[in-house]
């Protein structure tokens, strides 16, 4: 199942556009300096991630569709779970457990603090996966497989590039976690937004898939 008319045109123009806007961003934040978080890049990550929630909550209600809403709680969660990791408090949560396990591992706690952050929202982010999956019909399940695949991209660089680049504080790791998300996120950006055309225009449109019983 692709994208076709209105709704192709829709998300080839969203992409170049926030295409451009990844590169600038990316421009102003290889200039900064090593070890401060990209202000464009950071703000741009945002702004996309929002873009493309309320898409999929958009084209869930159209279609009818629990695995679009599905996958915009797990965007949600990879959104929040960036705030947490840039936060503090999930290290005073952790602490009690994991300074016993320092001894015993013989890694850092921190270390310790990040990875258990990491496989929690793992779990959930897996879980969330599978319900979409599998809530999915046969027409529509093409559609919901690609936008796993774009985010688990997106996880990729949320998850261990951050964490390398956290620890390393290296100049290319850095720009790696900061640039390769927005690229990500502009995919499923425009993506979404190609979706979200084609849920609602005439020309092109899912229309197949809401007639779907139950969705």
């Amino acid at each position: 199942m692709r994208l076709q008319g209105r709704a192709l045109q829709a998300a080839l123009a969203a992409g170049l556009a926030l295409m451009a806007a990844a590169l600038w961003a990316a421009g102003v934040d290889y200039a900064s300096e090593i070890g401060l978080n990209a202000g464009p890049l950071n703000a741009l990550s945002i702004l996309y991630k929002l873009i493309s929630i309320v898409a999929l909550v958009y084209v869930g209600y159209r279609i009818r569709s629990r695995s679009m809403w599905v996958l915009a709680l797990l965007l949600s969660l990879l959104t929040l779970g960036h705030i947490v990791i840039d936060a503090g408090w999930w290290d005073d949560v952790a602490n009690p457990i994991t300074q016993r396990l320092e001894s015993v591992l013989h890694v850092s706690s921190g270390f310790i603090n990040l990875a258990s952050l990491f496989l929690a929202l793992a779990v959930i982010a897996g879980g969330l996966v599978l319900t979409a999956y599998r809530s999915a019909s046969l027409q529509e399940r093409p559609v919901v497989v690609r936008l796993i695949a774009i985010l688990f991209v997106v996880g990729v660089f949320v998850g261990p590039v951050n964490a390398i680049s956290v620890f390393g504080i290296n100049r290319e790791w850095l720009f790696a976690e900061d640039f390769g998300q927005v690229v990500a996120l502009a995919v499923l950006t425009a993506y979404a937004a190609g979706l979200a055309v084609a849920s609602w225009g005439t020309s092109g449109r899912l229309a197949h898939l809401e007639n779907v019983p139950g969705k």
